[in-house]
């Protein structure tokens, strides 16, 4: 396959993963939001693929498991588990200063998810998604880009929405 048709595909492949991440965003039934979010991060995967970005892929595979897991545990033991194989399965795959930004992102992300709740985690999950906007320009994918803006404006809407109904709570 030429590079020519393989960018257009792995391009192709990054913009359907934003599709299918926006219609799960968009979403008012928390289990499509799930399913789609979690469909979308699979195509982003092929997607980095076929960039040839291995260290990507497995960070998003690793992702989606443990997104999965956070749904049903939640600690520092928990978070240092994920880490540690994180980083045993990553580092061996490291090649240049780009390779630092999913590993980064995929470590807040997991302390995130894991470890913290409301506004907290909406900021940890706002600094992964900045971690993966820099991954994501570096490797040149529109669809994870535009991923990426998706989710910090997300992020800072569930932030804002939260502090506004703490303050009329108190």
């Amino acid at each position: 396959m030429n590079f020519l048709t393989r960018e257009m595909i792995a391009q192709g492949l990054g913009i359907l993963a934003f599709v299918i991440s926006l219609v799960g965003y968009t979403s008012t039934s928390d289990r499509r939001l799930k399913v789609m979010m979690t469909s979308g991060l699979v195509v982003l995967t092929v997607h980095f693929l076929f960039f040839g970005a291995w260290l990507v892929a497995l960070s998003l595979g690793l992702n989606i498991a443990r997104t999965w897991l956070s749904i049903y545990r939640k600690g520092i033991r928990w978070f240092v588990g994920v880490a540690l194989i994180q980083l045993a399965l990553s580092l061996p795959l490291v090649e240049g200063i780009r390779d630092v930004f999913p590993i980064a992102g995929s470590i807040v992300g997991s302390y995130g998810l894991l470890c913290l709740s409301g506004v907290k985690l909406r900021a940890a999950m706002l600094i992964t998604t900045s971690f993966w906007f820099v991954s994501n320009l570096l490797w040149g994918s529109i669809g994870a880009v535009m991923l990426d803006i998706m989710n910090a404006s997300a992020h800072l809407f569930a932030m804002y929405r939260i502090q506004q109904t703490t303050r009329k709570e108190t």
